[in-house]
This record gives structure tokens, sequence and C-alpha cells, in this order.
């Protein structure tokens, strides 16, 4: 049986080209920080791919730092930033109630260094309103942190307006890039602090990026050696980091065009009376986030993987339990619709013929709950 895979927000296969990269890259044995031709082949590697993420950013070569994950990105943003102010009457964090959870989840370490986290509302699609940005900004907030677009929903924000606004009150802006990076959404020109992952680009897992403005003052997650301008210690993951290189060029090279594809599939599903969450606004081509009404998503998601199909629900396991999705929730949601809801994601690979074997098959599952 062939699989079709439909999660390519939770991460994308790796691309051939990039695991000859990254094998290439096994070679380069020296250590980066060594002055000697061996330490240099391994900084150079290191080099190119700043060089490729820094141009997809329009920032400078000086201003991408590497992380261990994209995760690891969103807290240097949010907690570094924190330990760099020396403001003490910016003691107020403002973050989306729709960011994943690498954001959120700072809000215990941010409140024990002593700020006020306070989570901005959103509508129904998830989409967060300018005017009330605006409305909750002052002269206390530190930072701002507002995705550019939703990692379950696919709606895209507003990100350089968000900017904006974090500008006239003299706040950092951050950015999370993760699902948008090299998708063809647009650049965001107005944030201070931008982090993206390798692994939703068809790059390696255990690799990400920061984009740090200049002049923005950032503490230290990680202290050591003088790695990463400072700011992240510890030896570099060449193999990594050259993948995460290649993916970017792979991508240069490959715009992938999944409209089609996408709007294929939703529409055979939604004649069989699913709901799409997200109709207004703008949303990523990759995306299609549908409610099964009477429909248990868990059980659908296991079906579908019997049949051949891998997609996702915004329910999370833990300790056991099965968790409503908290961008549901914050979108207003009740807990059993929220339990109807099922995300499918298209990237590299997916074909339209793909697209029209995977609705009819869920289409015939979901016709037998009943």
């Amino acid at each position: 049986m062939n699989r079709i895979y439909l999660d390519h927000a939770a991460t994308s296969p790796l691309h051939p080209e990039v695991k000859v990269a990254m094998q290439d890259a096994m070679d380069a044995y020296g250590n980066p920080s060594s002055l000697h031709r061996d330490g240099r082949k391994a900084k150079d590697l290191i080099d190119q791919a700043r060089e490729l993420v820094a141009h997809e950013l329009q920032a400078l070569f000086a201003e991408v730092l590497f992380t261990g994950s994209g995760t690891e990105s969103a807290n240097m943003a949010l907690v570094g930033a924190s330990l760099g102010n020396e403001n003490p009457s910016r003691n107020q964090i403002l973050v989306s109630s729709v960011e994943h959870h690498c954001v959120l989840n700072t809000r215990p370490i941010l409140e024990r260094l002593g700020y006020e986290v306070v989570e901005i509302p959103v509508d129904r699609e998830g989409f967060v309103d300018p005017d009330l940005v605006d409305s909750m900004m002052s002269e206390r907030v530190l930072l701002l942190s507002i995705m550019h677009a939703n990692n379950e929903l696919g709606t895209i924000q507003w990100a350089n307006t968000y900017g904006s606004i974090a500008d006239r009150y003299g706040a950092i802006y951050h950015c999370d890039m993760v699902q948008t990076f090299m998708k063809g959404v647009g650049h965001v020109s107005g944030a201070q602090l931008i982090t993206i992952s390798a692994h939703k680009i068809n790059g390696p897992k255990g690799i990400g990026a920061i984009f740090v403005r200049g002049g923005t003052k950032l503490k230290p997650l990680i202290v050591g050696g003088t790695q990463e301008r400072e700011l992240r210690a510890g030896t570099e993951n060449i193999v990594g980091i050259a993948g995460f290189g290649a993916a970017i060029a792979v991508r240069q090279a490959n715009v992938l065009d999944l409209k089609e594809i996408r709007d294929a599939f939703e529409e055979k599903l939604i004649h069989i009376g699913a709901i799409r969450t997200v109709s207004s606004r703008d949303r990523l081509d990759s995306h299609c986030h549908l409610r099964f009404p009477g429909v248990d998503a868990e059980t659908l998601l296991i079906r579908l993987d019997r049949e051949g199909i891998s997609a996702s629900s915004g329910a999370a396991c833990s300790s056991g339990s099965i968790e409503p999705s908290h961008v549901l929730a914050a979108c207003g949601y009740a807990e059993q619709e929220s339990k109807e809801c099922v995300r499918f994601t298209f990237g590299l690979g997916n074909t339209l013929a793909e697209a029209h074997v995977a609705s009819s098959k869920i289409a015939e599952v979901v016709s037998s709950f009943g």
C-alpha cells in the first residue's frame, strides 16, 4: 500500500538532495572554531548556510544565528530578550493566544523573571486584530509575539502591521515564521526577532535559526564558548546546518504550487458535509483544516492511518489523556467541536492524483460513522 502523507505542517520528508549534502558534510570533521584547514572547511559550510538564510530573511549575515530547533529559537527570543532588558518599566509581554507552545509555555519562566504575560484574543478563525493589538500596547510592553501563520489553522497574520505597532511603542516584535519560511507568503520586515526551522522545508530535524536584528539586546540561554556571536554556545551542528542550507537551495530551485491540490482535496470533503474552519481569511495554500460534525477526530485518524493516510488533529496526548487544541479553544470552539477537527497539510511529493485518492478514502471512512 502506497501511503499518502498529509502532515507536512508537523514535519516534512527529508529531500534526497538534502540527504546527500548532509552525508558530504560528515566528512567535515574539523571543529569550526579551529584555525587549521579542517576547521576552516567546517566553518565554510556554516557560512554558506548562514548566507542562504540571511538572503531569504533579507538580513545581514551576522544577524542570523543557528540553534537546535525552532523551539529553542522561540525560547531564545522571549526569554533572551527578557533577560537582556535593562528598563525595569518594560515589564509586560504580549503574546497571541494561538501561538505555538514553544512561545506560550515560556510564561512560567517569564513570570519568575518578573514579567506580566498577557494573551491577545483572536477571532473564530484565529486572526489577531491589529486594532486590538494597538489598544493593548503601552510603554510597559517589552515584547510582542505574534506568529506569521498559525500552524494548525493556516491563518496568515498581518505580521508587518504588528511590527509597525510595536515600533510605535518602542517594543520588540518577535515573529514565529516556522510555518511560512520559504512558503511564498511574503517577507516580514518589521520584526526584530524571527524564528525558523529546517524540518518544515524538507530539511533535517534538530536545527533551527533565529534572526536577531542588529541592536536588539538578548542574553544567551546556553553559555560556554563564543559560538554564534556569543549568544548560543556549543560546537555547531555542522551536518544539520549544511542540511538547512541545502533545503533552502532546493526550495529556491523548486517552487511548490499546492493550492490546486489542496482545493481539489477539500472540495470533495466539503461536499460530504465537512466544514472548513478558515474561510474568509488568507491562509496557507498547504493547509486544510476541517471539522467533521459527529465524527471523533482521534478515531478517524486511527482509521485513516490504517488506510495509508497520515494526518493530524489539534489534540495532544498528555499524561495519557486527550486534550482539546488550545488554538481551537482560543477561537471559541466548544470542546466537542474541537474533537471533530482534523488538519491535512500538503507539501513536496503530494500530487493532484493523491488528493483525489485521499479525499475519496476519507469520504468513505467518514461515511461509516453514523
